[in-house]
């Protein structure tokens, strides 16, 4: 089949699937994430060749000629490019630290790795600073999620005020058979506004109102202290349902496409629109965009988890390691020893002389890879109290649509009992039903599918004898991370929450 290579291949979408916004978002969002790690084609739009000729090409039209030999050219300097990214370890957090914005795109753009260390997700705080200074009126996903928080707060403000005020009402009307006084004065007013204008007749007079101290509540008529629209008096009269901040929001997406009338016949065709004004001057209190970009400092760095940094530095080969002590780049065979979970990380945050095969690393990474491999993109669950998030394309185009449990299963009982591991939170409170019914809880309340991940932890007598050590543990120096991930299983269950009540039918 001849053709061009394709830049990046989408999965198809799942029945029902919906990207995060419009359609002309979604193709912004495919061209800037659309091609992942680790190599770039050159028919790819981020591809510096592509760049460079189509700037060339913008600037003028070339003759048939030049333009032969410019492609040509162009071909001749087109090559795969497998770009290398540079992340500083820190064992104090427990991550790897990407410091170059250059660095820091491409690893986010292509395949969501890490998170901004100022930002929830893309590491976006030196743009948003720009764009404050520039004065533009474009919202981040935080300036996003601060607004909504606010309106939030204010609503549960408003909701509390409104049930207050209400609660009166109903009681002034149970105690008393009258509103209070405040309402009595504004019906009062309403009545000699109407009959003002004319919309009430004089002449029929208006039904006195009942008092609490001569009537008694069986024999009290509410009607007249009925709010307006009211016949009976039950437990919904005084219900205040104030409207949430976010429901013309999310109306919004819902409303039907409404095509314009035609013209009537004989009708004059429409008068074309003016040309928008131009732009004004900026005065000299506003800095320029490139004053602006110039004025910010980045501050931020991209922060990669131990099994994101082992993944990039092993399987895709992108990512080099400095040691901040040495100011040198840590050699491949030397890596894995330094990211390894020491046995009481209270104590002490140097690595183990010996490896063992149910290290939370190594378990937690079996898991990453095992997804990364087959085209997922994962991310870390700690807002959900999961280990890891599954989504079909990336967090831009949509929401995550399974979250991951890890749940490690020996394969020989002995290892167990032997392993420094075996006793911590890592693997006793995860097995509990208490633990697990709080997992499904939250997650059936976002809409997410849990599912439980067993990983066999092999044994360590099925490794060979030149790679174990006399503790009783392997050696990490003589480990071949392939074959070590070869030996791990994964097993998937998925989890419903069952509500009797709902599925009676």
């Amino acid at each position: 089949m001849s053709g061009p290579i394709p830049t990046a291949v989408p999965p198809p979408p799942a029945p029902g699937f919906q990207a995060k916004g419009g359609r002309s978002k979604y193709a912004s969002n495919l061209k800037k994430y659309g091609t992942p790690l680790p190599i770039l084609l050159p028919t790819s739009p981020l591809h510096p060749a592509s760049k460079a000729s189509s700037s060339s090409s913008s600037a003028a039209a070339p003759s048939l000629l030049s333009s032969f030999s410019s492609s040509t050219s162009a071909g001749a300097s087109r090559a795969i490019e497998v770009p290398t990214c540079i992340g500083v370890l820190d064992p104090a957090s427990q991550s790897v630290w990407v410091t170059n914005p250059r660095d820091m795109a491409t690893l986010f753009n292509r395949g969501f790795f890490g998170k901004g260390s100022l930002s929830r997700s893309e590491p976006s705080w030196r743009q948003r600073r720009v764009d404050i200074l520039r004065g533009g009126n474009t919202l981040a996903a935080e300036q996003v999620r601060d607004q909504r928080r606010r309106e939030r707060k204010q609503f549960k403000i408003d909701r509390a005020a409104a049930m207050l005020e209400a609660a009166k009402k109903a009681e002034a009307v149970l105690t008393t058979g009258a509103l209070p006084a405040t309402e009595a004065a504004d019906g009062a007013a309403g009545d000699a506004e109407a009959k003002e204008g004319g919309d009430v007749d004089a002449d029929v007079a208006a039904p006195p109102s009942p008092t609490g101290s001569t009537l008694s509540l069986a024999t009290t008529d509410y009607s007249a202290a009925l709010p307006p629209g009211t016949t009976t008096l039950n437990a919904q009269t005084f219900l205040v349902r104030p409207a949430r901040p976010d429901a013309n929001r999310n109306r919004g997406n819902k409303r039907g496409f409404k095509r314009r009338p035609p013209p009537a016949p004989g009708s004059a065709p429409p008068a074309p629109r003016p040309p928008p004004p131009p732009p004004a001057e900026s005065s000299d209190s506003e800095p320029s965009d490139d004053e602006a970009a110039l004025a910010v400092e980045e501050f931020e760095h991209l922060q990669l988890s131990f099994e994101e940094a082992w993944f990039l530095a092993s399987a895709l080969g992108v990512l080099k390691i400095l040691d901040p002590a040495t100011d040198t780049y840590i050699p491949p065979t030397a890596v894995l020893p330094l990211l390894l979970s020491p046995p009481n990380p209270a104590l002490s945050l140097a690595p183990p002389a010996a490896l063992y095969p149910d290290d939370p690393l190594l378990v937690s990474y079996a898991c990453y890879h095992h997804y990364r491999s087959l085209g997922w993109v994962v991310r870390s669950g700690i807002k959900f109290c999961v280990d890891w998030l599954l989504y079909r394309r990336g967090p831009v185009f949509s929401h995550s649509a399974f979250s991951l449990l890890m749940v490690p299963v020996y394969m020989d009982d002995g290892d167990r009992a032997a392993s420094p591991y075996a006793e911590t939170d890592w693997y006793t409170e995860r097995m509990s039903w208490k633990w697990m019914n709080t997992i499904m809880r939250v997650n059936s309340l976002v809409m997410k599918t849990v599912i439980i991940t067993y990983i066999t932890i092999p044994s360590i007598a099925s490794f060979p004898a030149r790679m174990r050590l006399p503790s009783g543990g392997l050696d990490p120096r003589k480990l071949d991370m392939k074959t070590l991930m070869g030996m791990y299983s994964v097993r998937e269950v998925s989890l419903t929450r069952f509500g009797p009540a709902r599925r009676r039918d």
